[in-house]
């Protein structure tokens, strides 16, 4: 994973090094590449621990102020350590499993002003895990435009889960952070 990361920011900085100076512009298509971390929350939290990955993503910039979105990546969520209790055994500490999604989103993001954008995606995300299926995946948040290059996204990311035996579904929800260069 973090050759992953890293092998990311070199090729960010290299592109960026060949980018245009003039940003000015955000008509037409851009381009990011972004580093994500996530922290579970509700019962997701109970079985892991953080989230972290990367991501790439296209803007399509309609006019100045709404652009239409397509990202894609790859996020490990940690396992940790949780205690359950087995009727007449008493309690023992379960290791939970590490696992990977790849979320594939579209979606929107509107500048509020040249700084602030709000921004909402849908798609589904696929599990890494053998038999573990897609899930469907939601995720609205705030961000913020440091300069032309550097932004901020902090996001809300739920992913449904179908219940085992098509029992009923739950959510894996997280809090997210996605640090980004555009180029």
């Amino acid at each position: 994973m973090k050759k992953l990361i890293l092998s990311l920011a070199v090729i960010a900085a290299a592109i960026g090094a060949q980018a245009q100076d003039d940003k000015t512009d955000a008509s037409g298509l851009k381009f990011s590449l972004g580093l994500e971390a996530a922290l579970p929350i509700g019962d997701f939290n109970k079985t892991s621990s953080f989230g972290i990955g990367g991501s790439v993503q296209g803007d399509y910039w309609i006019d100045p102020t709404l652009a239409i979105t397509l990202n894609a990546g790859y996020i490990n969520f940690s396992g940790k350590d949780y205690s359950i209790v087995i009727p007449g055994f008493g309690t023992t500490t379960v290791k939970g499993a590490d696992f990977g999604l790849i979320p594939v989103l579209g979606g929107i993001k509107y500048k509020f002003t040249p700084e602030l954008y709000g921004s909402a995606q849908l798609g589904v995300s696929l599990s890494t895990e053998k038999n573990g299926g897609s899930n469907f995946t939601y995720a609205p948040g705030i961000g913020y435009y440091f300069s032309p290059n550097f932004d901020a996204l902090l996001k809300y990311t739920g992913y449904s889960v179908k219940g085992s035996g098509g029992t009923g579904n739950s959510a894996l929800n997280t809090i997210g952070l996605r640090i980004a260069y555009t180029f």
